[in-house]
């Protein structure tokens, strides 16, 4: 199973001492780990854009924008992106509760703790499902939870990311609705929409966490609805 895990600390030793515990972590687990590393929020931001991932581990305390802001900033975006935040001071807790984190480490990081975080990331089976998607002169490897719409160009797509990226592919809008991907929904003959990101609907419109308008036929309205419902409400 392909993991990318990236880091984002603006100490070298830190990442080197996570560098570490995460090579022990998954050397008996069938993964096939890549690991990101950045040196501060600015250049997470600037890697992220053609390097998603599919957790990220984040130091708080750094210079220029810090952790916290940096996760505000993808939430913002309405990328949910998982954070585990490493650091070495308790007093941003309850701030990690208000940007969802997935967890929250005070260094020195405990191992034991830190697996476990990990081994339960990784049977939630978030990153299971992987699509891979030819676009230019390069083909991607990500997850589609990440992905809020794409939108049909002739015989290519557009696909837009959680983080505010596209990507133009060389494949169909039919191609990609074949992938048959759970949370993805055909509301237009042109757009589909992940139901993720969807905070509202109306009788013309849906509206994404990040405030993105994607168009919605009359002729699929109720389906759109109805599937809108079922998957925030686990009904079959």
């Amino acid at each position: 199973m392909p993991l990318t895990i990236a880091i984002c600390d603006d100490n070298k030793a830190q990442i080197k001492e996570l560098n570490r515990l995460l090579e022990k972590w998954s050397a008996d687990k069938p993964l096939d780990l890549n690991i990101d590393e950045y040196i501060s929020a600015e250049s997470f931001l600037f890697g992220y854009a053609d390097k998603p991932c599919d957790i990220l581990l984040l130091d708080i305390e750094m210079s220029g924008i810090n952790g916290m802001e940096l996760a505000r900033k993808l939430r913002a975006n309405g990328d949910m992106l998982p954070i585990v935040f490493i650091t070495g001071y308790s007093d941003y807790i309850s701030e990690g509760y208000d940007v969802e984190a997935l967890h929250y480490l005070i260094k020195p990081v405990n191992e034991s703790k830190f697996f476990a975080v990990l081994d339960k990331f990784t049977q939630r089976n978030t990153v299971s499902e992987q699509i891979i998607l030819p676009c230019g002169s390069e083909t991607l490897r990500i997850s589609p939870e990440r992905i809020t719409y794409v939108e049909a160009q002739g015989r290519r797509t557009a696909v837009h990311f959680s983080g505010g990226q596209m990507f133009d592919c060389n494949m169909s809008i039919s191609r990609f609705e074949d992938m048959v991907i759970h949370g993805f929904v055909h509301c237009h003959r042109s757009y589909l929409v992940n139901l993720r990101y969807v905070r509202s609907i109306t009788k013309t419109d849906i509206i994404l966490d990040n405030n993105t308008t994607v168009p919605i036929s009359r002729r699929l309205y109720n389906e759109v609805n109805t599937q809108f419902i079922k998957f925030y409400t686990g009904e079959k």
